[in-house]
C-alpha cells in the first residue's frame, strides 16, 4: 500500500542519527530534496532503510542499505596568469578554502585562508603594499572543496562539509613593471587573452601587467566589469588590491590601512579582511565594491557572479584603474582612497578588454542520467535517459549530472517537446527529481541555479529536452 523510508549516519537508525525520513510513500523510491554533506566511513557513513505497509500489516524494516557520498577529486593546480593561483573544479562543491602562505613550505612564515566560488584566487596578500620579489616571487598554497547541505538535515548535523586538502602547491609571481597598466587575460575553467577572449562557465579571475597610468607609478588598483563597451554600466565593482590580478572573495575585501602609520606597518605584514574605509571613485562618490555583499564563508549560500549573455554577440567588458591614498586636507586631513582615472576614460584610451560569461547546461543525456520507475511487468527498472523510456506509475524518478556553478537545481515538464509549454515543475538540491505524472508522453528538461545572482535571475543554462513515456494501467481477465 505504501512504503516508509529513512536516512541515517548509524545502521541502528537511532533518532538522532536520522537525516532525513519519509512516510506514506506510493513509490519503492525516493528523491532525497537535501544535498548530502561529504562524508566517509569505514566501510559507509550513510544509511538507508526501508518498510512496506500491508493491506493489514507492516513489514519489518529492510537491512540496512550502506553508501558514502564523498568528492569526485582532490584539487590539481593549472597554470594561471601573473597573480592568480588556479586549480581543478570539484563536482559538488559551492566554494573552495584556499590556504596561503608565503615563507617556508611548512607554513612557516604566515598562513591565511580565503574563499572564493570559483576555481581561481588572486595573489591580494602577497601582493598589497609590498611588491617586491622577496614577498611576491614563490607562493605556496593549497586547496581544499566545501560543500553545503542545502536544506535542514533532520538530525541538525553541521550544513558544510569539506573535501580533502589538496598537495602543497607552490607558484611563481613577477612584481608589476614600470609600464603602463595594461588588461591581460581572463581566467577560470578556460584561459581568455585580450586578442582571443572566452566565454566562462564559471566566474573568471581578471589579470593585468604594468604599475602605471599617465606615465605615474601606482600600487593599488581597482577592476570594473561593464555591460557596454563604451564603460558607463558597472555590473561589477572590484575591491581594492596590490596584486596584478583580482577575484571576488566570499570573505569581503582586504582591511586597507587607515592612516600613514598604518600603511608603514603593512608594508612588513599581510593585512586582514575587513572595510576599506573612506574608498571614492573619480567621481568622488562613495565606493560599494561587490565583495561587501559576502563576507561569512560559512554560509556557503551566496557568491559573486554574473548573468549570461550571448555569445559572442554579447559580451562583458572590463578595465582596471589606479587607486592611490591619501590625506584630504579639504575634509580635516581624513585619510582615504580614491580612483585616479574614470573607468570610462579608461576604456577610451584602449585599456579594455572582452570576456563572455556562459553558464553550463545541465546533462541530462550523460552516463549518469536516468530515469527509474516500474515497468509494465511491474518491476523496478532504471534506464539511460536519453533512450525516452517507457515506465509504468504515477510518479517516476530522473537523475542528471552536476553542471558547474550549480547551487541547487530547477525541473519542468511539459507535454510538448516544442514549443515547450510548463505544465509542471520543481525545485530541489540535488540531482534527482520524482515526478508525478499521467499516462501518455512527457518531456522534461533541467537547469542549475545559481544563487549568486538575484532573486529572480538564478537560472542557468536549459539542458536538453528529455521524453519519458508512461504507460497506462493493463489488466487481464482469466477464469
Amino acid at each position: 500500500m505504501s512504503y516508509d523510508f529513512e536516512l541515517a549516519t548509524s545502521s541502528t537508525f537511532r533518532d538522532n542519527s536520522i537525516v532525513w525520513s519519509a512516510n506514506a510513500l506510493k513509490t519503492p523510491f525516493a528523491a532525497v530534496p537535501l544535498a548530502l554533506p561529504w562524508t566517509t566511513g569505514h566501510p559507509y557513513s550513510l544509511f538507508a532503510r526501508v518498510r512496506a505497509h500491508m493491506l493489514r500489516s507492516t513489514t519489518s524494516w529492510s537491512t540496512g542499505f550502506g553508501f558514502n557520498v564523498t568528492w569526485s577529486e582532490i584539487p590539481a593546480q593549472l597554470s594561471a596568469p601573473n597573480g592568480l593561483l588556479r586549480w581543478t573544479s570539484v563536482d559538488g562543491a559551492s566554494e573552495y578554502q584556499v590556504r596561503e602562505s608565503g615563507g617556508s613550505p611548512g607554513f612557516g612564515s604566515w598562513v591565511k585562508n580565503a574563499y572564493v566560488a570559483t576555481n581561481v584566487s588572486d595573489m591580494r596578500d602577497w601582493f598589497t603594499f609590498h611588491q617586491s620579489s622577496a614577498w611576491v616571487g614563490t607562493a605556496y598554497w593549497r586547496v581544499r572543496a566545501m560543500r553545503a547541505a542545502y536544506g535542514t538535515l533532520q538530525n541538525g548535523q553541521p550544513r558544510v562539509s569539506y573535501g580533502p586538502w589538496s598537495p602543497l602547491f607552490q607558484s611563481h609571481a613577477t612584481p608589476p613593471s614600470a609600464a603602463e597598466l595594461t588588461p591581460g587575460d581572463t581566467a577560470s575553467d578556460v584561459i581568455g587573452t585580450v586578442s582571443n577572449p572566452a566565454v566562462h562557465k564559471i566566474m573568471p579571475g581578471f589579470s593585468w601587467s604594468g604599475s602605471a597610468s599617465g606615465g605615474l607609478p601606482y600600487e593599488l588598483y581597482r577592476v570594473y566589469v561593464f555591460s557596454d563597451n563604451d564603460c558607463v554600466e558597472p555590473v561589477l565593482t572590484g575591491s581594492i588590491v596590490g596584486s596584478p590580478a583580482w577575484v571576488p572573495r566570499l570573505n569581503g575585501p582586504l582591511a586597507l590601512p587607515q592612516s600613514a602609520e598604518d600603511v608603514i606597518k603593512a608594508r612588513s605584514s599581510i593585512l586582514g579582511e575587513g572595510s576599506q574605509g573612506n574608498d571614492y571613485d573619480y567621481s568622488r562618490a562613495q565606493v560599494a565594491t561587490s565583495e561587501t555583499a559576502t563576507t561569512d564563508s560559512s554560509s556557503s549560500t551566496s557568491r559573486l557572479d554574473l548573468w549570461d549573455r550571448d555569445w559572442p554577440s554579447g559580451a562583458y567588458y572590463w578595465t582596471v584603474v589606479p587607486v592611490r591614498w591619501q590625506i584630504n586636507p579639504l575634509l580635516d586631513d581624513v585619510f582615504e582612497y580614491q580612483d585616479t582615472q574614470a573607468p570610462q576614460d579608461a576604456c577610451a584610451a584602449g585599456r579594455i578588454a572582452r570576456f563572455g560569461r556562459a553558464s553550463e547546461a545541465v546533462p541530462t543525456g550523460g552516463k549518469d542520467a536516468f530515469v527509474t520507475g516500474l515497468s509494465v511487468a511491474g518491476k523496478m527498472t532504471s534506464a539511460a535517459a536519453s533512450r525516452s523510456p517507457r515506465v509504468y506509475g504515477s510518479s517516476t524518478l530522473v537523475t542528471w549530472t552536476p553542471a558547474l556553478g550549480a547551487d541547487e537545481y530547477e525541473v519542468q515538464w511539459s507535454h510538448a517537446r516544442y514549443p515547450f509549454t510548463k505544465v509542471g515543475g520543481s525545485i530541489t538540491s540535488t540531482t534527482s527529481a520524482a515526478l508525478s505524472l499521467k499516462p501518455g508522453s512527457w518531456y522534461y528538461r533541467v537547469r542549475g541555479i545559481n544563487t549568486g545572482l538575484p532573486s529572480g535571475v538564478q537560472g542557468m543554462a536549459w539542458s536538453s529536452v528529455r521524453k519519458i513515456r508512461i504507460a497506462k494501467p493493463t489488466f487481464r481477465v482469466s477464469k
